[in-house]
């Protein structure tokens, strides 16, 4: 069943929603993980783009979320500059919801050497994947606690130094590419930055306290536009772009702080998918198509003869 998630309609539980501008992770220090891990999904094709992030699909093209735009992105320490007027905003194809996507597409004046195509999901994400999450937001701050006053509208926050009933984390001026893992704990959401739109096709992903060992994330300020991949048992797919994040009523700063319980909203590139390959023209299209379609294609095409 499909939900349309809209901020202005939501109870108090979740009353903000803001635009996710690496990734916060929960891990002793915070600081890690500015490297390629070791199952790499796809890191050098994430650059900083702007206040936000961007995602090389592969031969010249980039994807972003709308409210970044287009611009030069930083790939690997080189700054590669747009076509001008190349820049195309992805279009939702759904009865009730708005026209324009929070999603953008646009052509590169130059091809960044040494980085090959990724791979766009073609089926719907499912409940509990395990995802990595990558993204040039803030760094993260110090670990901070609150108690909370439930029976105010909005909620009243006060910070603790113990004991508090909400735990969490600020973050720094200072970002960074940086990579964590989350699952995937609510798909077939149809999300509205405000109660005019855009309504985006996404799935969501809870940010949830379980030992500092783990590199849980959750999305930042500087976020959006980050990459979010999903591994279909013999290789990795770029199944969402981070546009949003879900908070609590009367969160402090709530751009700055990601406190346990937070959600970060991604675009599901299974629907947008579609759309992104009669944009960018042959051979991206065969490039980006899953390994079991473009070795089906072969295999027809070797019968035939």
């Amino acid at each position: 069943m499909q939900t349309r998630w809209l901020a202005v309609f939501l109870s108090a539980t979740f009353a903000w929603f803001q635009s996710a501008s690496g990734v916060v992770i929960n891990t002793a220090t915070g600081n890690g993980n500015t490297n390629a891990p070791a199952n790499d999904p796809g890191w050098a094709n994430i650059g900083t783009l702007g206040g936000g992030t961007g995602i090389y699909l592969g031969d010249g093209w980039v994807l972003t979320a709308a409210h970044v735009g287009a611009g030069p992105i930083t790939l690997q320490g080189i700054a590669y500059n747009p076509v001008p007027g190349s820049a195309v905003q992805l279009t939702n194809n759904t009865p009730g919801m708005t026209a324009l996507s929070d999603l953008l597409l646009f052509q590169l004046s130059s091809m960044p050497a040494g980085l090959g195509s990724l791979t766009l999901a073609s089926s719907a994400p499912t409940l509990n994947a395990p995802v990595v999450m990558i993204g040039a937001g803030r760094d993260r701050g110090a670990f901070t606690q609150w108690t909370i006053d439930q029976a105010t509208t909005p909620w009243t926050w006060t910070e603790v130094s113990s004991g508090g009933n909400a735990a969490g984390y600020q973050t720094l001026e200072s970002r960074a590419m940086r990579w964590g893992t989350n699952t995937i704990n609510a798909t077939d959401v149809w999300f509205a930055e405000s109660p005019s739109g855009p309504d985006v096709k996404s799935f969501a992903t809870l940010f949830e306290y379980s030992g500092l060992s783990d590199n849980e994330a959750q999305a930042s300020l500087g976020d959006s536009g980050g990459a979010v991949f999903t591994h279909n048992g013999s290789s990795w797919e770029l199944h969402g772009v981070m546009f949003d994040v879900e908070g609590f009523s009367g969160q402090p700063s709530p751009e700055t702080t990601a406190i346990f319980g937070n959600d970060t909203l991604s675009a599901d590139l299974s629907y947008y998918a579609p759309q992104i390959m009669t944009i960018i023209p042959e051979p991206s299209i065969y490039a980006l198509l899953s390994l079991s379609a473009a070795a089906a294609i072969f295999a027809g095409r070797r019968a035939r003869r």
